[in-house]
Order: structure tokens, then sequence, then C-alpha cells
């Protein structure tokens, strides 16, 4: 359990960090497969040299890899999502949703949210913790994992989302 926690949390990290276009190679990517590099920068409306280098940070962060194979026209390099680049995709993609959607909604959104409960909150002019923070990110991973029908990671993400209300909660001793 402890590493899937690692794993949400290097993914939310990554997801704090990435740009609008590695987010929409990325999605690239996860909807339409392998490519390319033309065939990404195709993807996302760009041209190749200005996909190039956006391919290189993500591999270098652990978020796509490259696998080489005989020489093509079009380039030597089959571009993938890792499964950390899919993570953070979900991560980036919640925070989006999260900042996009006024707080009155938040707590009436999805049905899933409702098994986790609303997050506890001492006044409305205290700042969300980081512990609340990742609680809400967990829960909102746990929506995209339950929409993909993965139900074992949707279930995961749910449980860390309970287990950290819980300390928040225990810590303000209620």
């Amino acid at each position: 359990m402890t590493n899937i926690f690692q794993a949400a949390a290097a993914a939310l990290e990554q997801a704090r960090t990435i740009t609008p276009t590695e987010r929409r190679v990325l999605q690239a990517l996860r909807d339409r497969g392998p490519g390319l590099p033309l065939e990404v920068a195709m993807r996302v409306l760009s041209f190749p040299e200005q996909i190039a280098p956006v391919l290189r940070s993500l591999q270098e962060r652990g978020l796509a890899r490259a696998e080489r194979f005989g020489g093509s026209p079009l380039g030597d390099e089959l571009w993938t999502i890792t499964p950390l680049g899919l993570q953070t995709l979900e991560a980036a993609q919640a925070l989006a949703q999260q900042s996009a959607t006024p707080p009155s909604q938040q707590s009436s959104q999805a049905p899933a949210q409702r098994s986790v409960g609303p997050l506890p909150t001492e006044s409305v002019n205290d700042v969300t913790s980081p512990l609340q923070q990742e609680a809400e990110l967990l829960r909102k991973l746990g929506e995209l994992a339950e929409k993909r029908g993965d139900t074992r990671g949707a279930d995961e993400y749910y449980r860390l989302a309970l287990m950290l209300i819980r300390q928040v909660r225990a810590m303000r001793g209620g």
C-alpha cells in the first residue's frame, strides 16, 4: 500500500509542474497509443521540432519512453506513455477539474464522492491542509479510475483518501 501511496504522491508532484503542451502530448499518447515523433506532433497540432524537446523532457521525468526500432523516414523512435505518465495525466486532469469546479458544486458532483464523504473543514477562513488536498486528489483519481473501468484501482484510491480523511480528523481531535 505504501508503494501505491508513493506512486500517487509522485504523480501528484509531476501533475503540479506539467505544462499544457506536455499534458496534450500525454493525452495523445494515452488516447491514440504509441507514435513516432511526427505522429505525436500531428496529434497535438504542432511541429515535430517543437514536440521533440517536450518528448525528451517527458522521458527524463519518467512520463514517456521511446523504443528504438529500424530506421524509418519518419523517425526511429516509437513513443509511449508510462504508468507514471498515465497517473500524472489523471492527476493533472483531476487538479484541473477541481480548480474549474466551484466549491459549492464540489460536494454534490459525483456519487463516488458520497462514499468517501466530504472533507472536514474548520472554518471558511482556513486554508485546506495538504492532507485534505491529497485526500481530494486521491478521490478524484478514484473517480477517473472508476470511469476507466478500473474498479480495483478506484477502490485503492478511495481507501487511501479515506485513510487521509481519518488522519485529519484524528489530528483535530474529532
